[in-house]
């Protein structure tokens, strides 16, 4: 991990601190301009190191395989997508530190496990992807008088091959274009109620206000769940679309860009033909773990992860669901 070492931001103006010491009342009038534009300076580096992702600013020491890959003579590359605006212009910020605030009681949880591909290479994606073909993200939505844990799962294989299998049966049959299959779109999809199979590798914890609690869960149950994805509608954009409602813009996308075949195993490995198949754009659980790790050591939003593991086996929600969800099931 490259470790990136900053100066205080004391520091980094010592000439204007250095200027605190006013011997009249003029020097102080004559000082405020001054002071004005350092905090103005001061809040705008602090927007532009909470924009950049994570993957840019120091590395990240506990993922433990590349979420960034160059351009490499193959034309293989994977990056990490970025966002323009971290907070909407309404978020609930706190004045003094520019941290999300909200009412007592009302949190938002995003809950994610990493499928860890490593991403450094085209053959080490396709060999994660055999090893661990899944990833998960959900929520919880909680106030002081329930918890609800929710998300959106899908891909179940049950009318179609799974989108991993789908691509290496494509693969064994000689098809012109084995990814393509990764442009469909699943009609399997289903509202998860409860944990899933699986615990999550992190848990972000952000405070949310009364009326962004309400945006959030009519906007969950009148959401449609039947569609699921890979480029879109898939578990990870649930929670995205969901933490922009509470106010956050998370970075969860990554870009890839794919050679037309490639060695695996001693043999060639055709990916595409089609020119229009060379790049795939889709959310992701690692890209969004990053960041969420990366906004937690901020301070905005907290790790929960430690508190929802202890938590005991959960009891059925006491509020009604406004919309039937039939054969609930999870990934």
């Amino acid at each position: 991990m490259k470790i990136v070492k900053t100066l205080p931001f004391d520091h980094m103006f010592s000439r204007l601190w250095n200027l605190r010491r006013v011997r009249s009342l003029s020097d102080s009038l004559r000082l405020a301009p001054a002071l004005q534009r350092r905090d103005k300076v001061i809040k705008g580096l602090s927007r532009l190191f909470i924009l950049r992702p994570a993957i840019f600013i120091a590395g990240y020491a506990r993922q433990r395989v590349a979420i960034y890959a160059p351009t490499q003579p193959d034309g293989w590359s994977a990056q990490p997508i970025s966002i323009t605006r971290r907070f909407a212009p309404d978020a609930d910020l706190d004045p003094a530190t520019g941290t999300p605030v909200g009412d007592e009681g009302y949190y938002l949880y995003i809950l994610n496990e990493a499928a860890n591909w490593d991403y450094s290479h085209a053959r080490s994606l396709l060999l994660s992807i055999w090893k661990r073909p899944w990833g998960h993200s959900w929520l919880i939505l909680e106030s002081p008088q329930d918890r609800l844990e929710c998300g959106h799962t899908g891909d179940l294989g049950q009318a179609k091959p799974r989108y991993h299998e789908g691509v290496f049966q494509r693969i064994r049959e000689g098809h012109p274009n084995p990814i393509a299959y990764l442009w469909q779109t699943m009609f399997d999809g289903q509202f998860q109620i409860g944990k899933p199979n699986r615990p999550p590798s992190f848990v972000w914890q952000m405070p949310i206000t009364r009326r962004r609690y309400q945006l959030i869960y009519e906007h969950m149950m009148q959401r449609k769940y039947d569609q699921f994805g890979i480029r879109s509608h898939n578990c990870t954009d649930m929670v995205i679309e969901t933490a922009a409602l509470a106010g956050i813009n998370l970075i969860h996308r990554i870009r890839l860009t794919l050679p037309p075949e490639k060695k695996f195993w001693g043999r060639m490995v055709r990916a595409w033909t089609d020119p229009q198949y060379r790049i795939l754009e889709y959310s992701t659980s690692d890209v969004l773990e990053v960041d969420l790790r990366h906004l937690a050591q901020l301070g905005i939003g907290t790790d929960a992860t430690k508190w929802y593991l202890s938590l005991p086996a959960p009891k059925a929600p006491n509020f009604p669901l406004s919309s039937p969800r039939p054969h609930l099931r999870v990934k």
